[in-house]
């Protein structure tokens, strides 16, 4: 027979002691959760209206106080400093950042409850209150958003746009005003250190980006140590064979263009003009003008004046050799340019094309004796007579004549001066304005300026006539034909008792069958004053009337008129001046 043992006796012992350290487990939880429970029961208890007595906001103490004390005396404290302007500074210039207008505020009310006041069933409130109080920060409240618009509405303070260093040339003086580094507020940067400056501190560095110019003042120096101070310090002295001639730094100044572009300096001076100096500056040298070919009266006739060609400096290299010297300096700045031949710019080929083979104008004024009109005229004719006017050329008759001086052998003779007339150097010589107006009018060639008379003289073709002063009225007429053009001028002096006369005639090649004037049509009369005067410079004077005149020059080809130029001029009356 045999035993069996049993089997609870077997794993009984092992089995039965987790299931007590379960136990044992459970009893201690439910305890720490009693003793847990009863002390935020006990903190819930302690928590009263008034805040715990060791609590204290950003230094100051408001431990013990009422709630509506604590935020009283927490905001007495504290508001001067929330309230505080943040001053940016930076390049020397400054704004103020007003944080109520910023978006930045102080929850005093938030601040004081999350310090303990009042019953809170929060962990953060009991835990406060079981530990009396302590150190609290403020509760604030940030609108990033107003804060950054405000920071980016004081940017334009801080702003400067950046500009190039600038050089100036006036002869051989050089102006270099420097360049400006431009200026910007970070305005991302500026808005973080304004919010982490509030309530501690009321000043803060402005975080500026900086840009330099295109041109620094540093590139401006060395520009001009470089390209202007050789260019301008010392003359240019050109060898020619013959001899030298030198182009001084001041006129090479006056004549060097300074521009900025891309960034860049450069100096660029007009070897244009340079060139012309350095001819006039050989002619003493003995180098040959070249000569136009032209057309001139010989005997009556026109006659061909075969060009000439002459010397001169050799334009290319000129520009290539003076271009390389300019910047440098010492020996370096003398240089041997060859001469060259210049042929003439209007060649013997070229005038023969525009061959002058007739008169196509002319027109002859008379005038009564005086010895000064006998005179002045004289010169006027001897001036203009044989001037030639090659096609695309434009006659002035002022620039023919030249200046009015006694030198020139002008004598004093009356001329018009408002209502009245007076003595003046070269008087009369209107009467070869007039002459050579209608000359160039029936030439059918291109009025350009003319004036008459403010009173009519009746000598002349009312309206058809043109007065002259010199610098100020002037008759221009321009050769607008493929053909060449001669001025023939002569005179037939007066003598006593009787008549002058001066004829002027266009020599050229007629484009138009023929030119004409239409009537002379006169209308709109008027009389004028009858004057009394005195002293020794009256000059008695008979009265004429006004009056407006309109006509036509007309030009025919093929027995039409193809073109038509309206005139009209309206003359004031004539005082009748009585002398006393």
């Amino acid at each position: 027979m045999s035993e069996t043992q049993p089997s609870f006796d077997e794993s009984s012992g092992d089995a039965a002691h987790p299931r007590r350290g379960g136990r044992w487990a459970l009893i201690g939880l439910g305890s720490l959760a009693l003793l847990a429970g009863g002390t935020y029961a006990a903190g819930y208890a302690m928590a009263g209206e008034n805040l715990p007595r060791n609590t204290s906001v950003q230094g100051v103490p408001v431990g013990g106080m009422p709630a509506d004390e604590a935020q009283r005396t927490l905001k007495a404290e504290v508001a001067k400093r929330a309230e505080a302007p943040i001053t940016l500074r930076g390049e020397g210039k400054q704004a103020a950042i007003k944080p109520a207008e910023s978006g930045l505020v102080v929850d005093y009310q938030a601040t004081i409850e999350q310090a303990g006041a009042g019953k809170s069933l929060r962990p953060s409130h009991i835990w406060n209150v079981l530990r009396g109080g302590g150190p609290m920060k403020l509760k604030t409240q940030v609108d990033e958003d107003a804060l950054k618009d405000s920071v980016a509405a004081h940017a334009k303070t801080f702003a400067k746009d950046p500009a190039d260093a600038t050089v100036s040339l006036n002869r051989e003086k050089v102006k270099l005003t420097d360049g400006v580094v431009g200026t910007a507020l970070d305005v991302d940067a500026a808005t973080k250190q304004v919010r982490e400056a509030w309530l501690t501190t009321t000043t803060v560095d402005a975080p500026i980006t900086r840009t330099e110019p295109a041109i620094t003042t540093q590139e401006a120096q060395a520009f001009v140590k470089e390209q202007i101070t050789p260019r301008v310090s010392a003359p240019l002295v050109l060898d020619l064979g013959k001899g030298k001639v030198e182009l001084t730094g001041p006129g090479i100044g006056e004549l060097t263009k300074i521009e900025a572009k891309d960034g860049e300096l450069t100096a660029t001076s007009n070897l244009d003009k340079l060139y012309k100096a350095a001819e006039r500056k050989a002619e003493p040298l003995g180098f040959d003008a070249p000569e136009d070919a032209k057309w001139e009266l010989k005997g009556g006739k026109p006659s061909l004046v075969p060009g000439k060609p002459g010397q001169t400096i050799d334009r290319k290299a000129f520009d290539k050799l003076v271009t390389e010297a300019l910047p440098k300096t010492g020996a370096d700045r003398t240089i041997k340019v060859p001469v060259t031949t210049k042929q003439p710019k209007v060649t013997t080929e070229q005038a023969k094309k525009a061959a002058v083979t007739e008169v196509t104008g002319q027109f002859t004024t008379e005038y009564p004796h005086a010895d000064y009109r006998n005179t002045n005229l004289g010169v006027v004719a001897r001036r203009i007579n044989n001037t030639y006017i090659a096609p695309g050329e434009t006659f002035s008759l002022n620039d023919t004549i030249g200046p009015r001086t006694a030198d020139a052998g002008f004598v004093d003779g009356w001329v018009v001066s408002g209502d009245h007339l007076v003595k003046e150097n070269a008087g009369g010589i209107s009467q070869s304005g007039t002459a050579v107006f209608n000359a160039f009018f029936f030439s059918g060639l291109q009025r350009i300026e003319h004036q008459p008379h403010t009173m009519y003289f009746d000598r002349y073709p009312a309206g058809r006539e043109a007065t002259l002063y010199y610098g100020h009225i002037d008759v221009k007429f321009k050769n607008d034909s493929p053909y060449g053009a001669i001025v023939e001028a002569s005179v037939n002096p007066s003598s006593p008792g009787g008549k002058g006369s001066m004829t002027v005639k266009i020599w050229s090649t007629k484009v138009y069958d023929k030119v004409e004037s239409t009537e002379l049509a006169k209308s709109n009369f008027t009389t004028g004053r009858k004057l009394t005067r005195s002293g020794p410079k009256c000059n008695p004077q008979a009265a004429a009337p006004g009056f407006t005149v309109n006509y036509a020059r007309l030009f025919y080809k093929g027995g039409s008129i193809v073109k038509r130029e309206p005139y009209r001029w309206t003359y004031a009356p004539t005082d009748e001046i009585t002398c006393t």
